[in-house]
């Protein structure tokens, strides 16, 4: 008791206002706080891009609806089909499966049939896929190095 009252004591006597808690940069700290969190959470999702198959794209198509997609398969022999210098149409396709592709842009030297591509778009349930960015393989020139990217890719995914 003696000890509590000596501290009221000098409290009295030096006159000092109890100090407050800063309640406006506190509340200042969590909107900072709840708008960067906002702020990331929409900008994640619509960078967020899905890499597949043609196969895993099929099976799962309404999913990706309006959603950035990347799409890996190998071009189907006799449909490449190149409209315009800088156009072309073709079928990628893999375990049996068929996905119809539109691609204007840039094609690389590797892209021709037979060659493992991957196709960049935004996923639709029109028919062709439209693709903005085409990526391609020549297979003949990796064979030694292993499994072709696809074969890693389903591997990877029945993990």
């Amino acid at each position: 008791m003696a000890y509590s009252g000596l501290m009221s004591q000098d409290l009295k006597a030096t006159g000092a206002p109890p100090k407050q808690v800063p309640w406006g940069w506190i509340v200042l700290g969590l909107i900072v706080a709840m708008t960067l969190v906002l702020a990331w959470t929409y900008t994640s999702d619509s960078s967020t891009q899905f890499y597949m198959t043609v196969s895993e794209y099929l099976e799962r198509e309404p999913a990706y609806a309006g959603k950035r997609v990347k799409v890996a398969g190998k071009v189907k022999t006799g449909s490449l089909k190149k409209l315009e210098a800088s156009h072309f149409v073709f079928v990628a396709e893999d375990l049996g499966q068929e996905l119809l592709i539109q691609y204007k842009g840039f094609a690389p030297d590797t892209f021709k049939e037979g060659a493992e591509v991957v196709v960049d778009g935004i996923a639709n349930s029109d028919r062709p896929f439209v693709a903005d960015g085409l990526m391609a393989k020549c297979a003949s020139k990796y064979e030694e190095g292993g499994p072709s990217p696809l074969e890693q890719m389903r591997s990877k995914s029945r993990i």
